[in-house]
């Protein structure tokens, strides 16, 4: 646990779940029932306790009654809660505090909630709640920071840059003041610039091109994060660099903030010594999150610069058929809402908010590494890049993407906010047209594409409120509709216009459906399925194992 004074809760995020979007939630097995069954094997327990566990097939009578349910029919389950909803024998409201009741009992009954980044994931549909202000940005940033990292201008990203990395000459004329005022015009409020820390061991001639392009930063309107990038320092110059480099950082207008290039505390010290007021990230991955207040070092204007590549390893970049292909797609827009609850973790129990730095993107692969082998890139091939020519011309393909822009953004802005990976790639041919890996990565050729969301200050609050669209067993191939014979009409005849039976004489109105009585049995729940409930759950459960495994890590890609 951290300082807060209220220990931090796991609830329903009203603004993403409320009485009114529930009657829109499509399938609560995968969304709700599937995170929090796979929690303590769906057992809990109340606080304060009454002497019974509870589980997904056995809620507690006060579930109802402390939501002020008046039901003619006893809630007996998790399910019955949106069965009886589907049935108007409880109310929307009703529903939905049931569900919060829910979250919060699981949670409170999960042990070690303050190390797992993850104990609060419902598909994206609860919240960590406590004290810690998590999407306020530090210092000139606006919030959320909407950025852009310029990959391959000083650090050779050699996807970004054509396979070949830019000469000095080159870093200085590859952007120009229209690419910053394009980026302004498309919302992005920063820019992300990794920056060779041997630049600042002694004086250097990068460090005249950087503050050239700083100039068009400023003159531009946004503000810049410097990333320190270390590669082939020794430990007692990196030191002695981030200490040059923060003071550079400090005494330029145009530097908001500054990435350490590691998170040892003698690095975070010097840097703070050469700028005491600056904002500073640490980098860090998914496994540093739960000592984040120890690398912090309890400075408050400390701050995490997050990893969250979503194609380094087999489990994630393997595929050999299209069916492989999209159904990765639909795997990695599932996560994308699963990755809100580490930023919330980060700031509740470390009380050290988060920025993704690295991870926001539309790739789901390592393709863009396949030719730089011999360049010293990571690449083996999983079968993972055989069809990317399927995807250019396809509405699955565009709508899928879309959908992945959003949700990431949708849980990224849960914590500082994020950084795409590159503006620009140095393709060649045709913006707009998404007709290489590389160009994935490019805010420019997203935007211009038609696959990123609108950065107008809109908000992307119901963008997880149900899965992704589960369509990737055809993709853009459809069925042929079959036409169905015509209903019996009895005495009268079918009319193909108004889609009704006409009469001459109207036939008596049909008797009252018999009263509808509630599933009473485990084999009754998965008859009924009630709103998508127990037997989404059977789905759920296949899919979430898969999720579960992602929190806790595959092995790297092999070298």
């Amino acid at each position: 646990m951290t300082n807060n004074e209220v220990k931090p809760r796991c609830v329903i995020d009203r603004s993403i779940l409320n009485a009114d979007t529930i009657k829109s939630m499509s399938n609560a097995g995968l969304s709700i029932y599937a995170p929090l069954c796979g929690e303590n094997r769906g057992a809990f327990v109340l606080d304060p306790p009454d002497g019974h566990t509870y589980s997904c097939l056995s809620i507690p009578p006060s579930f109802a009654t402390d939501a002020g349910v008046n039901s003619t029919t006893p809630l007996k389950d998790a399910n019955s809660i949106l069965w009886q909803m589907a049935s108007n024998d409880i109310t929307t409201a009703n529903a939905v505090d049931m569900l919060d009741m829910f979250v919060q009992a699981v949670y409170k009954t999960s042990a070690d909630v303050d190390q797992s980044p993850f104990a609060c994931d419902v598909s994206g549909l609860a919240k960590l709640e406590c004290d810690a202000s998590i999407t306020k940005a530090p210092g000139e940033l606006a919030s959320p920071i909407r950025a852009v990292t310029l990959a391959g201008l000083f650090v050779p990203e050699l996807w970004a840059t054509n396979g070949v990395p830019l000469s000095l000459k080159e870093s200085a004329n590859e952007y120009s003041p229209q690419d910053f005022d394009e980026m302004k015009a498309l919302g992005i409020n920063a820019v992300q610039i990794p920056v060779p820390l041997s630049a600042f061991v002694s004086p250097d001639a990068v460090v005249d091109v950087i503050t050239h392009v700083l100039s068009f930063v400023e003159e531009s309107g946004l503000k810049a994060i410097l990333q320190l990038d270390p590669t082939n320092l020794v430990p007692d110059l990196v030191v002695k660099a981030t200490g040059t480099a923060a003071a550079y950082a400090a005494n330029t207008s145009a530097v908001a903030a500054l990435t350490l290039p590691n998170i040892q505390p003698n690095i975070l010290r010097k840097a703070r010594q050469a700028a005491p007021s600056l904002p500073l990230f640490i980098p860090v991955n998914m496994g540093h999150l739960p000592r984040l207040a120890e690398y912090s070092m309890g400075d408050p204007n400390v701050f995490a610069s997050l990893d969250l590549n979503h194609a380094t390893t087999p489990a994630d970049v393997a595929s050999s058929t299209p069916l492989d292909d999209r159904m990765k797609l639909y795997y990695h827009e599932s996560m994308a809402c699963i990755n809100r609850s580490p930023l919330e973790y980060a700031a509740c129990y470390q009380n050290v908010p988060v920025f993704v730095a690295q991870g926001f993107d539309l790739s789901i692969d390592d393709c863009v590494n396949k030719n730089l082998v011999e360049a010293g890139y990571e690449f083996r091939d999983y079968g993972q890049c055989d069809r990317f020519e399927d995807t250019i011309n396809s509405n699955w393909w565009h709508n899928h993407r879309v959908s992945f822009a959003k949700r990431q953004m949708a849980s990224y802005e849960r914590g500082l906010g994020w950084s795409f990976a590159a503006w620009k790639v140095r393709s060649g041919s045709e913006s707009g047209i998404i007709d290489s890996p590389a160009k994935l990565l490019a805010l420019k050729d997203v935007a211009a594409a038609g696959l990123m969301p609108s950065l107008d200050n809109s908000t992307l609050q119901s963008e997880c409120l149900n899965p992704p669209l589960s369509d990737f067993v055809l993709g853009d191939a459809t069925l042929a509709p079959t036409p169905s014979p015509p209903p019996n009409c009895g005495n009268g005849w079918w009319n193909a216009t108004t889609e009704k039976c006409d009469y001459w004489i109207p036939p008596p109105p049909p008797p009252p459906p018999p009263a509808c009585i509630g599933p009473t049995t485990n084999n009754d729940l998965l008859k009924a399925g009630g709103a998508g409930g127990l037997l989404g759950l059977i789905v759920g459960l296949a899919f979430m194992s898969l999720c579960c495994s992602k929190r806790r890590g595959y092995e790297q890609l092999p070298a």
